[in-house]
């Protein structure tokens, strides 16, 4: 480790005292007159939801190009998300699906660039890319367990570790590390213990955002869960009392996306992401002091937190579905898809970890039920999504409407019960992530004990069978009164094709070890006022036209359409997608099957 350990017992009195009675009655009630929907489809299976996933998942692969990142976009940040949804979906299902597409292709892209820069020529290097690799990285070795890529992030942790403001440093007002400035001078920076520098290389720049803070502590608690050393939770709890004194608003109950640690002022511009990195690390800390008084401390904090995130009319419409953010003087967030996906992940994560926390549980599920309802019936087009819920469906397939709807069909089957055939989904039964020892293969076994799907399956398939027979009859009787023309008509996708077809691994050489890239030293600093502070920056400054990358993979052809009309689109889906709307709609009929069956494979990558 490059850091030394703070006393445990001392911070956590020290945490314990600055939090308390500052918490304000939550609301975690689900709203009535609010016209919530929280019914139909809401009764949608366990299975029939992985489906919807799985769909989503299988036409989001197709797009992944030979060098690892997406066929229209090399953003960091949006490609560490689509690894994380593809990772957590093999997780919450209990399968390896995407092993061999993950592994391959994100070693790929981590092989060639910098995780800490943006992906492209001249982009300024940037904590939160840093550390939202590093996660996605964490994510993929405890679903896969391959070692190389905990390294990874545990050397990323360290790296970031360079520009962690330490409680002497702060207490001194010194300059801080890697920083050329008179930090003495600042009336505020002793508060700024636990802050991370956002820029690297920018030596006069003092800003902290909290899209590099908040990862920075997740990854700190799941590195203590599998380590056990206490220096990873030393240093997430102090950043989590850094954001606390900094970067929490506790009279409205909202986290701010920046703050300056010379200019002692924070931005208050409001957005789900920046709610959402809060409330994934305090749910995961929360979990982890679970018994103590922090705990304690922590989950009230979390119940406030996930209360404004429920209810703040910035991101979500009356009726509770998340929306775009005002794009104004104080908007935070530039990727508005991946923006509601954090929000929702942070959810998801704090559903798994605080199963006795009865009315967060059903405020949570409430929540996440509107987004999925939502984005079924209102966002969906075939397996394309649109980057909000509430659509309109999209007329072309669209890389960033299916991160942002992985997340939320995630969720979806995760909090699903497996045990029942319940028409509302309010089982919190599923497995914790938070033990450190459980792997992948524990979980694979444990989530296959209580299932249905094999027997579903069993039924799925042979109503497929069934339907494949007559639909074989009824070409077999049209060949033999067509035998002079049937070459010349039939249609190119007449064609048994699998429903849960799987994109063909891309070739890629043995894994490197990433190269080191030259230092980036142009200053750059932003003022409080005027455009406000994005999410990311670095994406903002002039940079070279980036390299040519190889030939993209088409999108599936559901996603394509000569017409207008997305309703009109749906009639002309091809087969892939035409059987796999079969299997849902069969499914949605599959009631009170046999227990015990494993979770499906849905095809290895």
């Amino acid at each position: 480790m490059l850091f030394r350990s703070i006393s445990l017992h001392s911070f956590c009195l020290l945490l314990g005292f600055s939090l308390r009675g500052q918490v304000n009655a939550q609301d975690l009630s689900i709203p009535t007159n609010a016209n919530w929907n929280i019914s139909s489809p809401s009764s949608d299976t366990r299975m029939v939801r992985e489906q919807y996933a799985n769909a989503a998942a299988v036409a989001l692969v197709g797009n992944i190009a030979a060098n690892g990142s997406l066929s229209d976009t090399t953003e960091s940040q949006a490609l560490a998300s689509m690894y994380t949804v593809l990772t957590l979906q093999d997780t919450l299902s209990g399968n390896s699906t995407w092993s061999h597409t993950i592994l391959n292709n994100m070693k790929t892209w981590v092989r060639n660039i910098d995780i800490y820069s943006n992906g492209t020529a001249g982009s300024l290097r940037t904590n939160s890319n840093g550390m939202q690799w590093a996660l996605a990285l964490y994510y993929a070795y405890k679903a896969y367990g391959d070692s190389d890529l905990l390294t990874i992030a545990k050397d990323a942790f360290d790296t970031t570790y360079g520009d962690y403001i330490t409680p002497s440093v702060a207490a001194a007002k010194q300059s801080g590390p890697g920083r050329n400035i008179s930090a003495n001078s600042s009336k505020c920076f002793d508060q700024s213990a636990g802050g991370i520098f956002w820029l690297p290389d920018v030596h006069n720049n003092t800003q902290v955002q909290i899209d590099a803070v908040g990862p920075f502590v997740v990854l700190a608690g799941l590195l203590f869960e599998e380590t056990g050393n206490a220096t990873y939770q030393d240093l997430g709890l102090q950043s989590l009392q850094f954001m606390e004194k900094t970067l929490w608003d506790s009279p409205n109950g909202l986290a701010r996306g920046v703050y300056d640690a010379y200019l002692c002022g924070a931005n208050t511009g409001q957005s789900p992401e920046v709610q959402g990195w809060y409330i994934y690390a305090v749910s995961i800390f929360a979990n982890i002091t679970a018994g103590s008084d922090t705990g304690t401390t922590l989950t009230s904090q979390l119940r406030e937190a996930v209360s404004t995130a429920g209810h703040n009319t910035a991101w979500t419409q009356s009726n509770g579905v998340l929306k775009d953010t005002q794009d104004d003087v104080y908007a935070l967030s530039d990727d508005e898809f991946d923006s509601k996906a954090i929000l929702v992940r942070a959810l998801s994560e704090t559903l798994r970890r605080s199963p006795s926390e009865s009315d967060l549980v059903q405020f949570i599920e409430a929540f996440l039920t509107v987004q999925y309802n939502t984005v079924i019936t209102m966002g969906r087009n075939g397996a394309s999504y649109a980057s909000a819920p509430a659509g309109p469906p999209p007329t072309k397939f669209s890389n960033e409407g299916n991160i942002m709807a992985l997340d939320m069909l995630n969720a979806a089957f995760a909090m699903a019960s497996q045990d029942t055939t319940s028409p509302s989904p309010t089982s919190t039964s599923d497995p914790s992530p938070s033990s450190s020892q459980t792997s992948s293969q524990d979980r694979s076994s444990d989530s296959s004990s209580a299932s249905h799907i094999g027997a579903i399956v069993g039924g799925v398939v042979g109503g497929i069978l069934a339907l494949c027979a007559v639909v074989g009859a009824l070409f077999w009787r049209r060949r033999n009164l067509r035998k002079d023309n049937l070459i010349s008509n039939v249609a190119p996708n007449d064609q048994a094709i699998e429903p849960f077809f799987s994109p063909a691994l891309m070739v890629t050489e043995p894994y490197l070890s990433i190269a080191s890239v030259p230092q980036h030293d142009s200053a750059y600093r932003t003022s409080f006022r005027g455009p406000g502070h994005r999410s990311k920056l670095a994406r903002e400054l002039p940079s070279p036209p980036s390299t040519v990358l190889p030939p993209s993979i088409e999108p599936p052809s559901i996603a394509q359409t000569s017409s207008t009309s997305p309703a009109i689109e749906q009639h002309h889906a091809d087969l892939p997608a035409l059987v796999g709307q079969l299997v849902i709609d069969m499914l949605r009929d599959v009631r009170d099957r046999d227990a015990g069956s494993a979770p499906p494979e849905y095809g290895a990558q």
